[in-house]
């Protein structure tokens, strides 16, 4: 599998590309920015966007989206019908979406925005904004932080310690760093 990481500094935030080791259809999750830094990444891999996944729809997590569908013939997944008003395959709860050679189930963990999205692909959750290293998403009050605190115990948190964490900002982490370590979480025991 090939997986890259990177970082814009426009948007202050990660987008992730996963494919196959020998090229083909590949994933982008959350382009937030697409630069020829990502688009080296890709053609020097042999790889085609044919899926992004989006977490949520805040522009620091969508603005490459555009300039994407000009290059490649890709299919949006997220929990809206339209994003960066394009057409997007609507997702919900447990839906696994069937992405070439990976099976991607969605996980919706409400909180940061009402259209939160966390994709679990293998042992590789990514979370968006809804969980960190070492913190939680901003929420704008003390009901959706109990959502997005309840949806993280009830859907991220039944999975094994080694599971990794991509979130939409920052480095990232292991599930039982977080469970052990993350004081936004602490607080809730």
């Amino acid at each position: 599998m090939i997986f890259y990481s990177h970082f814009s500094l426009n948007t202050l935030s990660n987008c992730y590309i996963i494919g196959p080791d020998n090229g083909g259809d590949a994933i982008i999750i959350d382009p937030g920015m697409f630069d020829t830094e990502i688009l080296s990444v890709i053609e020097d891999n042999h790889l085609y966007l044919k899926y992004i996944l989006v977490t949520h729809s805040h522009e620091s997590h969508t603005k490459g989206i555009k300039t994407i569908l000009k290059i490649y013939d890709a299919d949006i997944f997220s929990y809206r019908h339209s994003i960066m008003d394009v057409r997007s395959n609507k997702i919900r709860d447990f839906i696994k979406i069937d992405c070439g050679q990976f099976e991607v189930e969605a996980l919706e963990t409400p909180g940061h925005s009402g259209d939160s999205i966390t994709f679990r692909i293998d042992k590789s959750l990514f979370t968006g904004d809804s969980l960190f290293a070492g913190s939680i998403g901003s929420v704008p009050d003390g009901f959706a932080r109990g959502l997005m605190l309840s949806s993280l115990k009830n859907k991220i948190f039944v999975y094994d310690d080694d599971f990794l964490i991509f979130p939409g900002h920052g480095p990232p982490s292991k599930l039982g760093i977080e469970r052990k370590f993350n004081p936004e979480l602490q607080e809730e025991d």
